[in-house]
C-alpha cells in the first residue's frame, strides 16, 4: 500500500483539515505544555514595549516596509522553581501567555494581534541577573489581509487568522524579590503557512523592554535542587512521525491541497533533556501534482507523482521540557531529476512542538502529537499537524 494511503488511514482527514486551517491546536498544544509544568505556581504580571521595523525580507513584497512599528504585550509568567528535576536541569525556565499588538500602518495590513504561549529558557543564571532565550508560538490576527477586490495591493498576508511566532533574546535584572526588568532583541513573525496565498509573511525585528511584577516574593534560595542526575537512562532510540498540511499552491484564492508527510530518525540522547537526531523525510505535495498536470509540466500521472514526491535528509536537535518537546531541524533535498521538482530552495528548516504521552504499558514506547512549521529561507511553506511514536 502506498505511504500516502497508509497515512490517510491513520489520520482522520476531516478533523485534520479543520484544525490545520484554523491552527487551533497550536494554542492548545502550547497551553498543555506550560500548564502541565506550571501547575500550582503563582503567576507574575508583565508588560512589554517593542520598537520595531517592518523588514523587507523579499523583493516580492508590495506593502510598505522600513517604517517604525510600535508594539505592546500584556501577559502572565509562571516561574518554575524545581518541583520537577528538569526544572533545575534547564536552569529553571518560565512559561508565559501574552496578548500582543502591533500597528503596521495603513499601507501594510493595518494592525496585527497575537495570543502567544511562550517558553523562556535561561542561558546563564546568576543571583541578580540572567541571560534568557524565549520561544513563543500561537495564534495571530491581521486586520486587513490581501483581498482580490478590497485590498489587492498588499501581499504579505492572505488571511485574517495566522500563526504568530516570536524568537526573543534578552538580559534580565532582578531589582528586588518582586520586580524584574528585561531588555533585548527579538523577531516577530506572522504567517499562515500558505493555507491562503499570498503568504510572504510579516517579519518584525525589534528591540524590547519588559517590566515584570510578582505578587509573591521569590529568591534564588527558594529554588529546589534536585538530587537526580541529568545524565543516565537510554542513550539510543528512534522516532517516527507522520503529518498533514493544507496549502494553496501557485494561485491566489485557489483550492487547498494536502501535503502528506512522514519522517523517521535515529537519535542519540546526550542527557535526559536533549537529543540529536539524524533522519529522512518524505512528502507528497498534491499541489505540485495538480499544477503540473494542468500546466503541462508533467505529461503523465506517474511522472506527476514522482515530481510531487520530496525526499530529504535531516539533522535535528530536540530539547525536552517534561512532556513538551521543542525540535529545530535542518533538511536538504536529495538530488534526482524526477523527484523533488519545484522545491523553492535546496534546503529548508522546520520548527516542531510535540506533546509526549506517558509511556505505553511500562515500556519505552511513547506516542506524541504536535505541530510543525516548515520554511524555505524566510518564507513559511506549511504548518502541519503531526503524530507519531518514540522508542
Amino acid at each position: 500500500m502506498k505511504l500516502k494511503a497508509v497515512l490517510s488511514k491513520i489520520f482522520p482527514v476531516a478533523v485534520l483539515r479543520h484544525l490545520a486551517h484554523h491552527n487551533c491546536s497550536l494554542i492548545w498544544l502550547c497551553c498543555i505544555g506550560w500548564a502541565t509544568a506550571a501547575a500550582a505556581q503563582s503567576p507574575s504580571f508583565e508588560s512589554t514595549l517593542h520598537y520595531s521595523t517592518l523588514w523587507r525580507h523579499t523583493p516580492k513584497l508590495t506593502i510598505r516596509t522600513g517604517q517604525v512599528v510600535w508594539g505592546q504585550e500584556l501577559g502572565l509568567r509562571w516561574q518554575t522553581q524545581g518541583r520537577q528535576p528538569w526544572h533545575q536541569w534547564h536552569r529553571y525556565p518560565a512559561f508565559g501567555l501574552a496578548l500582543a499588538h502591533f500597528y503596521l500602518g495603513a499601507a501594510a495590513h493595518d494592525r496585527a494581534w497575537g495570543l502567544l504561549p511562550s517558553l523562556s529558557v535561561p542561558i546563564l543564571r546568576r543571583p541578580r541577573w540572567l541571560a534568557v532565550f524565549r520561544l513563543g508560538t500561537g495564534l495571530g490576527y491581521v486586520a486587513r489581509p490581501y483581498d482580490a477586490f478590497s485590498n489587492p495591493a498588499q501581499n504579505a498576508i492572505g488571511s485574517h487568522w495566522n500563526n504568530f511566532t516570536q524568537f526573543r533574546l534578552g538580559a534580565e535584572a532582578r531589582l528586588n524579590p518582586h520586580w524584574r526588568l528585561q531588555a533585548g532583541a527579538c523577531l516577530n513573525h506572522f504567517s499562515n503557512g500558505s493555507s491562503e496565498l499570498p503568504n510572504f509573511g510579516i517579519n518584525l525585528p525589534s528591540a524590547f523592554a519588559t517590566l515584570n511584577w510578582s505578587p509573591q516574593a521569590w529568591r534564588e534560595a527558594d529554588f529546589v535542587r534536585s538530587p537526580e542526575p541529568r545524565r543516565g537512562g537510554r542513550r539510543w532510540g528512534g522516532l517516527a512521525t507522520g503529518g498533514l498540511a493544507l496549502v494553496e499552491y501557485s494561485t491566489f484564492d485557489g483550492p487547498r491541497y494536502p501535503v502528506w508527510t512522514a519522517a523517521g530518525a535515529a537519535f542519540f540522547q546526550f542527557n535526559k533533556i536533549n537529543r540529536f537526531l539524524l533522519g529522512a523525510e518524505y512528502e507528497s505535495h498534491r499541489g505540485v501534482y495538480e499544477w503540473g498536470i494542468r500546466s503541462g509540466a508533467f505529461r503523465q500521472k506517474d511522472e506527476a507523482r514522482r515530481g510531487a514526491t520530496r525526499l530529504a535528509l535531516s539533522l535535528a536537535d530536540e530539547f525536552l521540557f517534561g512532556p513538551l518537546g521543542v525540535q529545530v531541524l535542518a533538511g536538504i533535498y536529495l538530488p534526482g531529476s524526477r523527484i523533488n521538482q519545484y522545491v523553492p530552495s535546496p534546503w529548508y528548516s522546520k520548527l516542531s512542538l510535540r506533546y509526549y504521552l506517558p509511556p505505553l504499558f511500562g515500556t519505552p514506547l511513547r506516542l506524541h502529537a504536535g505541530i510543525a512549521l516548515k520554511a524555505h529561507k524566510t518564507t513559511a511553506e506549511y504548518i502541519s499537524l503531526t503524530a507519531g511514536l518514540v522508542f
